[in-house]
């Protein structure tokens, strides 16, 4: 009888246990905590601006006469700002360059953020990293590649490189 009960008892725990994960995992959301809806997207529109460390060859086509150069601290825009001018959930646009270089971008549900610049000059640059917040500052940190369409006059620069940008407003 008592081994009966034992087991009984034992059941009940198991059930409890599953019951109680059961019950964390439903009010968290579906997909371990992500929510279904767009609360969660951070406001980005505003200035930002930031730094990044890499290396540049400054004409490409010369390789390999052509030796890289390193740098560190530059800006993702000559002018320092870029600016996010709209969002509609976890799609942004703006332009950078004093307007001279627009660029789009989406966050995922994960915090990753991609972002594709164009600049008038034919100059491309991606950008692929993570969204979070430092201090109460949203900041994105990642890789960034950047290449001009090949040049006849040649000075076909390309760079890749680490990235932080930093919400100002």
């Amino acid at each position: 009888m008592r081994t009966k009960v034992e087991a009984i008892i034992a059941v009940i725990g198991v059930l409890l246990v599953i019951t109680t994960i059961g019950l964390i995992i439903i009010s968290r959301g579906p997909l371990f905590g992500k929510d279904n809806n767009d609360d969660w997207v951070p406001n980005l529109i505003g200035e930002w601006i930031g730094e990044a460390n890499g290396y540049a060859y400054s004409d490409a086509t010369e390789w390999p006469m052509e030796t890289p150069e390193y740098f560190a601290g530059e800006s993702l825009s000559d002018d320092g700002n870029i600016i996010i001018t709209h969002q509609t959930g976890q799609v942004f646009a703006g332009t950078f360059e004093e307007g001279y270089g627009i660029f789009s971008g989406v966050i995922m549900k994960d915090r990753t953020v991609s972002i594709q610049f164009f600049e008038l000059s034919e100059f491309r640059l991606f950008f692929t990293g993570r969204m979070t917040k430092s201090g109460g500052a949203l900041q994105m940190s990642g890789y960034v590649h950047a290449f001009d369409d090949l040049q006849p006059e040649g000075n076909t620069e390309m760079a890749s490189g680490y990235v932080r940008l930093f919400k100002v407003n």
